[in-house]
């Protein structure tokens, strides 16, 4: 007969959780199911976005953010690697057709880095592919949570 096994941890002890579930991921005779798939958190490095309460943090530090630049940091960081140009961007964010409106992709842009980026000059998150748009950096180390 099956055993089920519920196991409950505080955010301090994800070390202790990640163990564990490495360790029971290990055993071919064990299997482990996520019924509760934790998506509401994307982490790169030292950057969390917490997507159900729409917060940002870097280095422990909460960063405000407007809806417009959340949505915006959100939607490059669910697609690492995927580049959008402004006006997919624009129509994915704003849901309304794009009537040239790269200025106000390209101010938030500018203000998201500011406020998320160690040196918005030299920016590690969101990186500008030239002539296309934007991109979230692939090369930054996603963090399962």
């Amino acid at each position: 007969m099956g055993k089920v096994l519920i196991a409950t941890f505080d955010d301090k002890e994800e070390t202790t959780f990640d163990e564990l579930l490495s360790f029971l991921k290990s055993k071919s005779h064990i299997k482990v199911l996520n019924t509760f798939p934790n998506d509401s958190y994307l982490r790169y490095d030292n950057l969390m976005i917490d997507v159900k309460y729409r917060m940002v943090e870097r280095d422990g530090e909460s960063i405000e953010l407007t809806n417009y630049e959340f949505e915006i940091l959100h939607l490059l960081a669910q697609h690492p690697g995927q580049v959008f140009s402004k006006e997919q961007i624009y129509n994915q964010v704003w849901k309304e057709p794009y009537y040239g409106a790269e200025d106000n992709v390209m101010s938030l842009i500018r203000r998201i880095r500011k406020k998320i980026e160690p040196d918005p000059a030299k920016p590690i998150f969101i990186l500008t592919v030239w002539g296309v748009g934007y991109r979230f950096n692939p090369h930054v180390a996603r963090q399962t949570i």
